[in-house]
């Protein structure tokens, strides 16, 4: 459940109206005809009445939150930051030093900020193509993202700042007719807005474990995998100017995604990257400005169909995904024992990452016939690579910072 682990970090605050009557519509409640005094909701022996009024009242919206809290038996401190974030992802920002730190420098605050927006932008033009040097190019639907995303109140405790990515409504798939003995899977597309946080998420990762954690400096070849999952110059030049701050010690990022649409169960809770890493960050920008270091035919995103018909040696997997500039689906031609593992990951929730040959097939369906790779796109990169479960596995701060 969103924020259930950070309640210590995020002070409750009330939701709006509208934010609980979305969560109710979302959760099952069912709005009866209105009064002239309101609104009664039902949900099984559930009964809550909203009165009908004009602008926002904190304490009306307080107490729908008790009442909810209570048929649901929930804590009113987690339901109202669960309703609150229900339809948002929230990404916890965190500039540390080594001692415990409430304030920073006002210079260092207007670039965490600035450069946060720099790193949001670019993950919101590399989800929608992946490109090494952005170069001014950002594409419109990313810069969209950006333009509705929101920084919420900073918290207490060491210097964070939530930036909250709002999603829309996401309607569930019209059932699809199944030929006898077809074992059928399906899944809501993921909304761009979604595969912008996801895509920040994932270049954080890459970053970790392709430039940081080898010895050396990053090579052209090494960033290859990296700019497969989002990363590109403008990421590298942004998290740069962070990391350059003298009062930070170590960026650290926390995600919290949206409880209304289901996301990927492997992403990262909390990715770090230390300050002693700077120079390394700031050469693979500088490599990713002198040499093209273009992504192969990858293309990237949730799995939203499976079907296997029964003892057929070959399984079906459709991928929603961004190509060419336009939102589609890929079905991509798995054998059987790797069509198997494809219906894990669709379980897990899993984004994965497809090598091959896109043809377009029949009543212009795109076909990947014989792909040369189809991976969860959080697997490790570097075999061996600790990389992944130690930064998945890691708990979130609390207040005092331990």
């Amino acid at each position: 459940m969103l924020l259930a682990d950070v309640n210590d970090i995020v002070e409750p605050r009330i939701p709006t109206l509208a934010q609980i009557k979305d969560f109710m519509e979302s959760e099952g409640w069912v709005a009866q005809a209105p009064g002239s005094a309101g609104c009664m909701w039902l949900k099984g022996a559930g009964r809550i009445g909203i009165p009908e009024i004009s602008g926002e009242d904190p304490f009306l919206a307080q107490g729908v939150i008790e009442r909810i809290a209570r048929f649901e038996r929930k804590e009113i401190r987690f339901l109202s930051n669960y309703i609150r974030y229900y339809r948002t992802d929230v990404t916890l920002l965190r500039a540390a030093r080594d001692d415990y730190m409430e304030t920073i420098p006002l210079d260092a605050a207007s670039t965490l900020i600035s450069s946060t927006r720099a790193i949001l932008r670019a993950s919101g033009t590399t989800a929608w193509s992946e490109r090494s040097n952005i170069a001014g190019n950002y594409s419109k639907q990313g810069d969209s993202v950006v333009d509705r995303a929101r920084m919420d109140h900073t918290v207490h405790g060491p210097f964070m700042i939530p930036v909250l990515v709002p999603l829309p409504r996401v309607d569930s798939p019209a059932p699809l007719p199944s030929l006898e003995g077809e074992q059928l899977f399906q899944a809501a597309a993921e909304p761009f807005a979604r595969r912008v946080t996801r895509t920040l998420a994932q270049s954080l990762m890459a970053i970790n474990e392709v430039i940081v954690q080898p010895e050396g400096m990053p090579s052209a070849r090494d960033l290859h995998l990296a700019v497969e999952r989002g990363v590109s110059r403008e990421f590298c030049s942004a998290l740069t100017r962070i990391l350059e701050v003298p009062s930070v010690a170590e960026f650290g990022t926390q995600f919290q995604w949206a409880p209304a649409i289901e996301a990927p169960a492997t992403m990262p809770k909390m990715v770090e990257i230390t300050a002693m890493a700077v120079d390394k960050v700031k050469r693979a920008a500088e490599i990713l400005k002198e040499k093209r270091v273009e992504p192969r035919s990858t293309f990237s995103g949730v799995i939203v169909e499976l079907r296997h018909v029964q003892d057929d040696p070959w399984g079906l997997v459709t991928v929603s995904t961004v190509r060419h500039g336009r939102t589609c689906e890929i079905r991509v031609r798995l054998n059987y024992e790797e069509y198997q593992e494809a219906v894990s990951w669709h379980r897990d929730r899993r984004a994965v990452i497809v090598q091959g040959t896109v043809r377009e097939g029949s009543g212009r369906r795109l076909i990947v016939d014989a792909p040369q790779s189809c991976r969860p796109i959080d697997e490790a990169l570097i075999p061996g690579s600790p990389s992944g479960q130690v930064i998945q596995m890691r708990r979130p701060l609390n207040s005092s910072g331990e």
